[in-house]
């Protein structure tokens, strides 16, 4: 199988700075230790935007500095609704579709095609995905005809909580509409943005939504219209594509665990 790392929502702020109760670089760094210590035999990690929380051009620099300091997997980038595009190109032009500045990126994932998507919108949360954006996918699905992985910031769907379901990607339907004619190909769509972990089926196709690596966790909250995010320790995603399966792991960095050893399980105690 082939292995790839996903994290999100790095929200990262100037060294030293708190954000509402947390510190998102030394949160991002416990995930990349663990990534370094257990993954770097993993085929790409990949990072699906909100890579900063103010879209500070400086940050983008601390940001490539923090993810040089450990020994990785080849990183790909992308953005969303709290970065800059811009000041995302100026640091990580390799992640940036040369003639269109999109960070749009298609990648080898061993046997399959990965495929990062910008939904970085002016002005809005949500997100969207433009005749650009939408052409340059139609565009790379169709000059490769191996099964693809999806990765974007936004979902394009509701998912039952109030506080979230305001903002979902604008453009649902058009995005459905370019992905159709590559359905028997697209084996499992990737997102951010939710800041929770969050699986299922969208227009048939499988996803997975991963938490926040460096900041607040969403509530499983259906009633409140507000947000109100728990500090739990943060999160990064492992997944194994194979041949014919693919598997999503969650996998949350705690602080302080505490293993239990178990021997062999002993047989059941029912009898026929």
């Amino acid at each position: 199988m082939t292995k790839v790392v996903q994290i999100t929502d790095l929200h990262l702020v100037p060294s030293g700075r708190i954000l509402r109760g947390v510190d998102p670089e030394q949160r991002l760094r416990s995930c990349l230790r663990d990534i370094e210590r257990f993954h770097q035999d993993a085929t790409a990690l990949v990072i699906t935007g909100d890579l900063v929380d103010e879209a500070e051009p400086d940050v983008y620099d601390l940001l490539h500095g923090i993810l040089a300091d450990y020994r990785l997997p080849p990183v790909h980038l992308t953005v969303g609704n709290h970065d800059d595009r811009r000041a995302f190109a100026r640091v990580f032009p390799g992640d940036v579709v040369s003639d269109t500045g999109f960070a749009n990126k298609a990648v080898a994932l061993g046997n399959y095609l990965g495929i990062l998507i910008d939904t970085w919108e002016f002005g809005t949360h949500a997100g969207a995905l433009c005749a650009d954006r939408l052409s340059w996918l139609t565009a790379t699905l169709a000059a490769d005809d191996r099964p693809v992985v999806l990765f974007m910031h936004h979902v394009p769907f509701n998912v039952g909580l109030k506080w979230l379901d305001r903002l979902p990607m604008k453009n649902d339907v058009d995005l459905a509409r370019a992905l159709e004619p590559f359905r028997s190909r697209i084996r499992h769509l990737f997102f951010g943005h939710l800041h929770r972990n969050v699986s299922g089926t969208w227009m048939g196709y499988p996803f997975t939504v991963s938490a926040s690596a460096a900041v607040h966790h969403g509530t499983l909250d259906f009633q409140s219209e507000i947000s109100r995010p728990m500090i739990v320790d943060p999160f990064y995603t492992v997944i194994l594509l194979g041949d014919d399966q693919v598997v999503v792991h969650a996998n949350q960095v705690i602080a302080n665990p505490v293993l239990v050893d178990y021997g062999p399980s002993p047989p059941p105690r029912h009898t026929s």
